[in-house]
C-alpha cells in the first residue's frame, strides 16, 4: 500500500504547486493583456473614425447574419456631436474567421474605414488586405452593397486582391453587414 502512496501524494503536490503557479501568472498577466487590448482597440477606432475624439460601446446584442457576426457596436462622438459609428464584424475567410473594424461617417453616410484586428489569412496572398493600399478601396465610399469584381469596376465594385478573391469577398462581406447595420437603423 505504501507503493501507491508516497507517487499519489507527489502527484497530489506537484498539482496543487503548478495549479498555484499557473494561478499566480495568470493573475500577474490578465491586467496588462487588458490593458493592450483596450489600446489596440482604441487604435482601431481611431484610425477607422478619424474624426472622433471619443467613442460609446452600445453595449447592442451580437447580431448573426449568415456566416458574419456584428459583435459590438460604437458610437463616435467629437465635442458631444455624433459623427459616426465603428462596427466590429466577423467574417469567414479563408484560412479561417477575419474580424474587422468599420467605420461609417455621419452625417456622409460614408465608410470612413476599415481595420483589421485580426486573421489568419496566407502570408504574402489574403493578408495583403491588411495593407492601406487594400482599405483606400473602401474608403469615402457610399452606404450602398459593394460587389467583388477581378477587373473593369463599376461604381460599387471593389477589385480584389490577385490570387485573394475570398479574402477579399470576405472583408467585402463584413462591410456590406456593416452598411446593411446603419440602413436598418437609419430606416433606409
Amino acid at each position: 500500500m505504501n507503493y501507491l502512496l508516497k507517487p499519489s501524494i507527489t502527484l497530489f503536490v506537484t498539482a496543487v504547486v503548478s495549479i498555484a503557479v499557473i494561478s499566480v501568472a495568470h493573475r500577474s498577466t490578465l491586467e496588462p493583456i487588458q490593458q493592450q487590448l483596450k489600446r489596440s482597440q482604441e487604435t482601431a477606432l481611431a484610425a477607422v473614425l478619424p474624426q472622433a475624439d471619443s467613442f460609446e460601446d452600445l453595449k447592442l446584442d451580437v447580431e448573426t447574419i449568415g456566416l458574419i457576426k456584428i459583435t459590438a457596436v460604437f458610437e463616435g462622438f467629437s465635442g458631444g456631436e455624433k459623427v459616426g459609428y465603428v462596427l466590429s464584424v466577423s467574417s469567414p475567410g479563408y484560412s479561417g474567421s477575419i474580424d474587422l473594424m468599420v467605420g461609417i461617417s455621419y452625417p456622409e453616410e460614408t465608410i470612413a474605414g476599415i481595420w483589421i484586428v485580426r486573421h489568419s489569412e496566407t502570408p504574402g496572398l489574403g493578408a495583403r488586405a491588411q495593407n492601406p493600399s487594400f482599405y483606400e478601396r473602401y474608403i469615402n465610399r457610399p452606404l450602398v452593397r459593394l460587389g467583388v469584381v477581378r477587373s473593369s469596376p463599376g461604381e460599387n465594385d471593389v477589385v480584389a486582391l490577385t490570387s485573394s478573391t475570398i479574402t477579399t469577398r470576405a472583408v467585402t462581406d463584413a462591410v456590406n453587414e456593416a452598411i446593411g447595420w446603419y440602413n436598418r437603423r437609419a430606416g433606409k
